[in-house]
């Protein structure tokens, strides 16, 4: 038998047998709770095993890029963009990088004119691909004609960087309008 004082109030320890409602719509709601976090961490893993396998590719597409720029530093964002561009684009793309990475580490190749020279005579289809990663890390741009997407700002195109300290890129201004009139400093 519960106890209660003057306002009617039960002591703790005297819960009744029956579960009120107040109690059975907690117990509800947290066990629909946990059942919608444990779904979620399973999607949440899956998520994250995908963003893995993406996150390796774009990791072997940068190596990749290095030898074929020739390029010591590249922008690692950059890559995952042009990589994510070019894939979309492609869908065979990230099985023709592990492919051409492949072939360039099995020939020993540290130079991509002797690398393309090679594809060209045994595997065109790698040629091919070469040419398109070399030409969107220059650009910036993946695709051709109507299917053309700039991918990374033309400031930051490898195409632009030898002449950054005096020429910007096109469509970009420098300074105020008519600034090219004036005579160049010296360096």
């Amino acid at each position: 038998m519960s106890t209660h004082d003057r306002d009617g109030a039960v002591h703790a320890g005297d819960a009744p047998a029956m579960p009120t409602r107040r109690r059975l719509l907690i117990g509800v709601g947290l066990a629909a709770g946990s059942l919608a976090l444990s779904g979620s961490w399973g999607r949440s893993a899956l998520a994250q095993s995908a963003a893995g396998a993406e996150t390796a590719q774009s990791a072997n597409f940068l190596t990749l890029s290095h030898l074929l720029t020739g390029r010591a530093q590249l922008d690692a964002r950059q890559g995952e963009r042009l990589f994510a561009a070019l894939s979309a684009s492609d869908k065979n793309f990230a099985a023709q990088v592990t492919a051409l990475a492949d072939f360039a580490r099995q020939g020993s190749f540290s130079d991509v004119e002797k690398l393309a020279s090679v594809l060209d005579a045994q595997r065109p289809e790698l040629a091919k691909t070469l040419r398109r990663i070399v030409a969107a890390w220059y650009t910036g741009v993946v695709g051709d004609g109507p299917n053309a997407r700039a991918v990374i700002a033309y400031a930051d195109a490898l195409m632009f960087q030898p002449v950054k300290d005096v020429l910007m890129p096109p469509t970009y201004c420098q300074a105020a309008p008519n600034y090219w009139v004036a005579k160049p400093p010296m360096a």
